[in-house]
């Protein structure tokens, strides 16, 4: 088990999701990932990650149905979520720590994760 943080990226554009991945391993995290709000339900049931980006238009379940599952269970309810989107939103409307507006960049991103994390 791996004393680094896990951080697991949501989102449907694989692109988006490889070039976080590499920037994120290159920063010393831990990386798994998923294409939409289905796969991610099931890989923080299976990593429990540190923390959660997470894109809220996607196919399946969106990322305001897995902000809603997060918050409706004791055992998720306390990963913090950094939305990353296109979509016109507002903190108070999310559970999220953080919403960033796309298309952003990895290295604008990093330290968004590295203050939420240390808020944790």
């Amino acid at each position: 088990m791996s004393s680094r943080p896990t951080i697991l990226i949501v989102d449907d554009d694989p692109n988006f999701r490889e070039m976080y991945r590499t920037a994120l391993q290159f920063c010393g995290f831990e990386v798994v990932t998923a294409s939409d709000g289905l796969g991610a339900l099931l890989e923080i049931e299976q990593h429990a990650p540190s923390l959660v980006i997470l894109d809220l238009n996607m196919p399946c379940i969106d990322g305001w149905e897995v902000l809603a599952e997060l918050a409706a269970h004791d055992a998720t309810r306390a990963i913090p979520v950094i939305v990353v989107t296109g979509a016109d939103v507002s903190k108070a409307t999310l559970q999220a720590k953080a919403i960033l507006r796309k298309p952003i960049l990895p290295e604008h991103v990093i330290p968004v994760i590295d203050r939420v994390l240390r808020a944790a």
